[in-house]
């Protein structure tokens, strides 16, 4: 996967506009923006400027280097890459909820071929620094992190991951959802759920509404792949086993995922990975199906697949 070989030259540190996308996998403009909107939160006095803090924590994202290297590059004590990494992750993630949206995602409810879609949802897995770790997201229809969960063992099925979430708590009680919003899920690790829409897993007729149905599916569960992608091409998640521990792994992800909500909030795709219509990319998921065997379905989640099928049904019709 290209997006997980990081380039060998990086123009670190960037003379020109055109270097940043390269060098710190944000444009220019971008870059200046969160200088001024981070500025007093980054800046200390015993370290260097904070557009300096900014273009270290931003270049041990995109390329993965150890903090020495970076520090011999940008000419800084060789504290100040790790200093300046901390900053940019507790800076990010103490506006955690700013960034994420879910589930006012306004694009999802207009671009999907579905009615009442409100994100689609799977479970990553990155090799951290002690054994594989497990993050489930929900992505809107820009590919847009609405939901982010990290930290969990990667050995876990993705139904494990989703009932140990505070997502499932939340959407179970009726807190985010509304009646006939669903989610879809990506993978053959989740059930059908009244709020969790799956693919039709028995041989279907081709041009039936349930194979509209699944093809639907399909399209609604690319624009969280495309986010998965994106977060992979960080080069800091590549090398996400050098991290020190597995909060600190943790911490990473979560920086990437605000970092990729930022971006495309400024319209910069400097970091999106390129949209892939078919291609299933090994995106560390749990396609084997296990720990949903047996799960006894809700019909009311049977009843509203079918609806949708239908509506799939309605949309083909002639006039």
């Amino acid at each position: 996967d290209v997006y997980k070989r990081q380039p060998l030259h990086l123009p670190l540190p960037p003379t020109s506009p055109d270097h940043y996308p390269l060098a710190f996998r944000v444009s220019a403009p971008t870059f200046n923006f969160l200088s001024g909107l981070l500025d007093p939160l980054l800046s200390d006095p015993s370290l260097p400027p904070s557009p300096v803090l900014l273009a270290l924590a931003l270049a041990r994202l995109a390329s993965g280097l150890p903090y020495p290297a970076l520090a011999a590059l940008f000419r800084v004590p060789p504290s100040a890459p790790r200093a300046a990494s901390r900053r940019l992750r507790r800076v990010l993630l103490a506006n955690f909820r700013f960034w994420l949206a879910f589930p006012s995602d306004p694009s999802s409810a207009y671009s999907a071929p579905l009615p009442s879609f409100r994100g689609a949802l799977c479970c990553a897995r990155f090799a951290g620094p002690a054994g594989p770790l497990a993050a489930q997201l929900v992505a809107g229809a820009s590919s847009r992190v609405l939901s982010l969960a990290a930290g969990f063992r990667g050995d876990r099925t993705d139904l494990e991951v989703l009932r140990l979430s505070s997502l499932y708590q939340e959407v179970e009680q009726g807190r985010v959802l509304e009646p006939a919003q669903y989610l879809v899920g990506d993978g053959r690790g989740y059930p059908l759920l009244p709020w969790l829409m799956v693919p039709f897993t028995r041989p279907v007729l081709p041009g039936s509404p349930e194979a509209a149905f699944n093809a639907a599916h399909r399209a609604m569960c690319r624009p969280v792949r495309r986010a998965v992608r994106s977060l992979m091409g960080w080069g800091a998640i590549a090398r996400l086993h050098e991290e020190e521990s597995p909060r600190a792994a943790v911490a990473c992800i979560g920086t990437c995922a605000m970092l990729h909500n930022v971006l495309l909030t400024r319209e910069d795709y400097s970091a999106l990975a390129p949209d892939e219509a078919d291609a299933e990319s090994d995106l560390g998921r749990d396609d084997t199906g296990a720990g949903s065997e047996g799960f006894e379905v809700d019909g009311r989640a049977l009843v509203l697949r079918s609806a949708l099928a239908a509506t799939m049904r309605d949309l083909q019709a002639p006039d």
